[in-house]
């Protein structure tokens, strides 16, 4: 209720408000006036802006729905404006979950946004989120930290006593970084809760809904605090960015594998650029051996080698490439991709310094957003290059954080590609495949002993 003193025979004054002045009403010229009040704008006598009058003469008899269509329009408009946003690369997408780094779009023609969910919000799909506003579980936070301490080696790296070292270093150092920076706490937690979630399938559903939440806010508080790699995070960040891929990988997905497989792709295309934003420093800290291993030592007690004859299949991909029909610029992509496979390839045969489990994992190193396309669109040259790089990516197999990736995208690409173009893929499947298929059978079944 309008608790001012009633107006006395006010007239038109050339003091009067803009808004006044631009509907052609009278005005008591107060600050701010009466009419503003009642209509709720901003009054020009009281700082508001101070918007053009419109003459009657020059107004066209349809200027009154017009101008009345374009305010609505506005306002609608500069809802759209409050509304759209887009966030960072691995921004949560999640209800519950708020956005990091959130920037104001004007949705000037309102069309619905086009920026592409989060790989996590695919990956994770089918893994319920907390209830917003419930409180968080600590005591189940206190066991995953006692679950990481205790289950390190199984966790992070190898059981072997060669890694004695490295295993140190993540069990001891680790925590110490993880204390300093929130978010490497947080996917620190949720890496330890899928690895409970896989030895405890009792427990798996809470878990796993644990995991995510912990990884929601970690990549919420590293948007926040991480963006800036220096000397005092180097360590925190090179950490947060290893458990961000294993547990891409360890978390069951919600999408064909295929798919996915994309989704790791995107996820992991700026790994490298942390990794050399930090390596100096990290190279100067506590993680500075796990830097220096090699994949020969990383793979201590492992199988190492890979099946023979990939290279003589992946020369033969170049004619794959130049005798079936495809779009220019998609075979372009598929030869830059096959170029690095073939580098990754002799990477591994010949192992290089510093050459690592990230070295892997980390594929293709250029943009991966124009391959990850052609695999979107099933385009089948892709898709078999992408069965070759499952060969090499199946040596980390005996992990459990990815233990039956490689077999899993091989079947859907199978799946996928015409009859006339299977024997493209006959390699991979046998050498991936049929090896899976032998490990599963008892030897007393692979010698045909039983009916």
């Amino acid at each position: 209720m309008d608790h001012r003193a009633p107006r006395i025979g006010h007239k038109k004054s050339r003091k009067g408000c803009a808004q006044c002045k631009r509907r052609h009403v009278k005005c008591d010229e107060q600050s701010p006036c009466a009419n503003c009040v009642r209509h709720a704008v901003p009054c020009s006598l009281a700082g508001g802006p101070n918007v053009p009058r419109e003459d009657a003469k020059q107004r066209r008899p349809s200027a009154t729905s017009s101008s009345g269509i374009s305010r609505t329009a506005s306002h609608e408009t500069n809802q759209g404006a409050s509304s759209t946003r887009t966030t960072s690369f691995d921004a949560t997408e999640n209800e519950g979950v708020q956005t990091p780094q959130a920037i104001m779009i004007p949705n000037v023609q309102r069309s619905p946004p086009t920026q592409r969910r989060s790989p996590f919000t695919v990956l994770t799909g089918l893994i319920d989120r907390p209830v917003p506003g419930e409180d968080p579980n600590w005591m189940l936070d206190l066991q995953l930290m006692h679950h990481y301490l205790n289950h390190t080696k199984y966790i992070i790296t190898e059981t072997s006593a060669e890694m004695a070292q490295i295993v140190q270093i993540w069990q001891e150092e680790l925590p110490k970084v993880a204390f300093s920076a929130d978010y490497c706490m947080h996917a620190l937690l949720g890496f330890a809760a899928l690895h409970r979630a896989h030895i405890e399938p009792e427990m798996a559903p809470l878990l796993r809904t644990s995991a995510v939440d912990h990884l929601d806010k970690a990549l919420v508080r590293y948007r926040e605090c991480g963006a800036i790699t220096t000397a005092e995070n180097a360590s925190a960040k090179f950490a947060f960015t290893w458990l961000v891929v294993l547990f891409a990988y360890a978390v069951p997905p919600s999408v064909p594998p295929i798919d996915a497989m994309v989704e790791l792709f995107h996820l992991v295309k700026g790994v490298d650029t942390i990794l050399a934003e930090s390596w100096f420093w990290v190279s100067q800290g506590p993680f500075a051996p796990v830097l220096a291993r090699g994949l020969g030592e990383a793979m201590a007690g492992r199988r190492t080698s890979l099946p023979e004859g990939m290279d003589f299949g992946l020369n033969h991909l170049d004619y794959m490439l130049g005798s079936e029909p495809m779009l220019s610029a998609d075979r372009r992509c598929c030869g830059m991709i096959l170029a690095e496979l073939k580098q990754l390839y002799d990477n591994v045969v010949r192992p290089q310094p510093g050459l690592s489990v990230a070295s892997i994992l980390c594929f293709p190193k250029q943009d991966s957003a124009p391959f990850g396309q052609l695999i979107k669109r099933r385009v089948p040259q892709a898709l078999i290059i992408l069965a070759y790089y499952c060969v090499i990516l199946d040596i980390l197999d005996t992990r459990w954080w990815i233990s039956g990736w490689s077999a899993r995208v091989l079947r859907d690409i199978m799946a996928t590609l015409p009859e006339s173009l299977q024997n493209w893929i006959e390699w991979p499947v046998s050498s991936v495949l049929l090896k899976s298929e032998q490990a599963a059978e008892s030897p007393a079944e692979r010698l045909g002993l039983l009916v």
